[in-house]
Parts: structure tokens; C-alpha cells; sequence
């Protein structure tokens, strides 16, 4: 477990209450400019804090992110209004489909073994650490992009192709009948 660097008062920091357990970060596949920063982030301290914003080397444009079903049933990215709060004792987890932080505008070219990332509380203090890359094979990430729009236009979020939720597939049966038949 890494512990925050923060300053003297260790009582009255929110970063220096908190810790992250296994951080890690999804390594992006080529053309992909996105990745994300996982862990179970947990507050020791003995009252609730906020984080509000986080940063890393990698890319200026990060943001702390949460996954929600949209009004049609759809899960959809979003950034997370207020950012995440953590109570006295608790943990929150930071994992695929989730919490996450989300790192945008990324050059998967360049991107590194480790990500050195910084989490800012509501009081000012912060979290370092580092987070192992780590390569995920068969996990598709970008549909937790919703209708969020990151420059990544390559994606049609919105056709029904893909959910097969309560469909009807009895137009399925009667092609295979029709196949048999010939």
C-alpha cells in the first residue's frame, strides 16, 4: 500500500489520511488515445474527504470519471460533478466499468511502464503515486465512452445492434429453419 505525501499536520490532511491499494492503469492499444488509473483508494483518517481532481505526466487532460445507465439502459462515461468522497473508515474502488481516473488526449506511443499520478483533495492536499501499466487483453474500454465526446469520433454508440438485453430473436430462428431447408 503507498501512502500520500503530504505536509506536517498529518491529522488535518486529507491526503495523508488516505492510501491506494494496487493502483494501476490500463495500457492503450495503438490508435487508442484514452487509458484509465484503477486502485481501491481508503481513508484512514476520522473524518470524510473529497478528492476533486487528479493529474499525471502523461497528459494534461485528466478527470475522475463514473459510469452510469443512461435514460435508454445504456452505460455511458461520465465525469463525476463534485468528485469522489470517501468516508472516515471507507474505501472507494477504482476499477473498469466504475470510478475511474480518466486519462484523455494520450499518445499511446509514448505511454510508460508506470504512470506517476497526483490526486487533489477539497483541502488543497494531495495523493502520489504510481500506478503499474498493466495490459488487458479482450477488454474493450471504449464502450463505457457513452456519448461522451473525446475526440474519438470512430465510435456509433447509439444503434441498438449491440443490445441483446430482452430482444426477440425468433426472426433468428426462422433464417436458420430456412437454411436447413434448402
Amino acid at each position: 500500500m503507498l501512502a500520500a505525501c503530504g505536509s506536517d499536520e498529518a491529522d488535518s490532511d486529507a491526503g495523508d489520511s488516505v492510501t491506494i491499494e494496487d493502483p494501476w492503469s490500463r495500457e492503450p492499444v495503438e490508435g487508442q488515445t484514452t487509458s484509465a488509473v484503477y486502485g481501491i483508494m481508503t481513508n484512514d483518517g476520522g473524518e470524510t474527504v473529497r478528492a476533486v481532481a487528479a493529474s499525471t505526466p502523461v497528459t494534461d487532460n485528466v478527470e475522475l470519471h463514473e459510469v452510469v445507465e443512461n435514460d435508454e439502459g445504456q452505460m455511458s462515461m461520465r465525469e463525476r460533478d463534485g468528485g469522489y468522497e470517501i468516508s472516515a473508515g471507507e474505501s472507494i474502488t477504482l476499477e473498469p466499468g466504475g470510478f475511474h481516473i480518466m486519462l484523455l488526449d494520450i499518445d499511446p506511443a509514448e505511454y510508460p511502464d508506470e504512470v506517476d499520478v497526483t490526486v487533489e483533495f477539497e483541502d488543497g492536499s494531495t495523493l502520489d503515486f504510481t500506478a503499474e501499466v498493466r495490459e488487458v487483453e479482450g477488454m474493450d474500454m471504449d464502450h463505457d465512452h457513452g456519448d461522451d465526446d473525446h475526440g474519438d469520433d470512430d465510435h456509433d454508440h447509439g444503434d441498438d445492434d449491440h443490445d441483446h438485453g430482452d430482444e426477440d430473436h425468433s426472426d433468428h430462428d426462422d433464417e436458420m429453419d430456412m437454411e436447413s431447408d434448402g
